[in-house]
């Protein structure tokens, strides 16, 4: 498992912070203590105790500042993983060896605590606000995690050091978790208490409305590199290791990975396909492309793939489309083939007139195509894997 210490970010904590770090040395040898910029004199919170080291920042930066300068400092100290826990007393001590437990069993997971509550009543923003992060981060990672907004957590320092990392308050958490998914880091769950004080008491220095816009933003943000980027370009994107390598050597590694992907996996791939084509042909014009991503990433399919096959009623293909598919549906609905309908009155007319024919039509055809598509691209798939396992047999 390697070594591991604690990391304490602390701003304007000095009431708490000293029991913290007590507690922590009680588990643990070694503490990170990063005073971020506190006016109240939490800095002499760690003064006189061992195996403390006392970082301290000229003025607030944001709780992400602090948590990357202690990851940073942790590194330098040659740990291999760093449990997080805020100075607040929100997190207990008494859970650290839970943590100790999980990473010997898994030492590449990355572990967020699922916390039990007790104590004062957590407010309904808050209940909302971790409802909100765990729904949004599961639809953009294919990860889930029961708690997202935990700040007790246990990080291997090696895959945080490769993550590219832009955050620096309360949305560094977010990022960390995303992109760290993104990456192929295993995210577990580890249970943990939580003590909620009375409000009176309590010192907390998240922002409702600010914070809560903040990580809605990074969420959006992830949501479109989710849906509308390739995985392989989405790893790039927060792989710091790849910072400085050419543009043109970056599409290369994100084609090749992307070609790879589909070969290796060619039921996923055609049946995205298929998916993608089906649902580009069904009368839902103009939500085509979010319906595709949303279903494909709730089916686990490659919602990239799914939206790009969804373009397949791109401008200079949808009248063909909308021609046979009203000839389909005339022909499904009264026996009779007519491949010239009457287009006297326009567009607009001939859909109100006979848009059960319409309807009928896309949605057949939208099958049918999905189908074909599908079976076809998986036929080439198998072919290609076929012949590169016999080139490197």
């Amino acid at each position: 498992m390697g070594r591991t210490c604690v990391i304490i970010p602390a701003y304007n904590n000095g009431r708490t912070a000293a029991a913290v770090i007590r507690g922590a040395l009680a588990y643990l040898p070694d503490v990170i203590f990063v005073d971020d910029g506190s006016t109240d004199g939490t800095q002499r919170a760690a003064a006189g105790l061992p195996g403390v080291t006392v970082l301290r920042h000229d003025k607030n930066r944001g709780k992400g500042a602090a948590l990357l300068s202690g990851f940073a400092k942790a590194l330098a100290l040659g740990f291999d993983r760093a449990i997080t826990m805020d100075s607040d007393g929100q997190h207990l001590p008494e859970d650290i060896p839970a943590f100790l437990g999980a990473a010997a069993r898994e030492p590449e997971a990355l572990f967020v605590g699922s916390r039990k509550r007790v104590g004062a009543r957590v407010s309904f923003g808050s209940r909302f606000a971790n409802k909100f992060s765990d729904f949004w981060f599961w639809l953009e990672s294919g990860a889930s995690l029961p708690d997202t907004q935990c700040g007790f957590r246990s990080y291997p320092l090696a895959a945080i050091d490769r993550l590219k990392l832009d955050k620096r308050r309360y949305d560094l958490e977010v990022e960390v978790l995303v992109k760290a998914a993104w990456l192929g880091v295993p995210l577990r769950a580890v249970p943990v208490t939580a003590v909620y004080l009375p409000a009176g008491e309590r010192v907390s220095h998240f922002r409702p409305f600010v914070d809560f816009m903040r990580i809605s933003h990074l969420y959006t943000l992830f949501f479109f590199m989710r849906f509308f980027l390739p995985a392989p370009l989405q790893r790039v994107s927060c792989d710091r290791s790849l910072e400085g390598v050419s543009f043109l050597k970056k599409l290369r590694v994100v084609t090749r990975s992307t070609l790879t992907e589909a070969v290796s996996a060619p039921l996923n791939t055609s049946l995205s396909i298929g998916f993608g084509m089906m649902l580009g042909i069904l009368p839902i014009w103009g939500f085509q492309m979010l319906t595709a991503s949303l279903v494909a990433a709730r089916l686990r399919l490659n919602s990239f793939i799914a939206v790009a096959a969804s373009n397949i009623s791109f401008p200079a293909i949808a009248p063909f489309i909308f021609y046979f598919a009203l000839v389909l549906g005339h022909a499904l609905l009264t026996g009779a083939v007519d491949f010239s309908p009457a287009f006297d009155g326009g567009l607009r007319q001939l859909a109100a007139e006979r848009l059960p024919e319409w309807l009928l039509g896309s949605v057949v055809l939208g099958v049918a195509a999905g189908l074909a598509g599908g079976l076809l691209s998986y036929a080439a798939l198998s072919l290609v894997r076929a012949v590169l396992r016999y080139r490197d047999a």
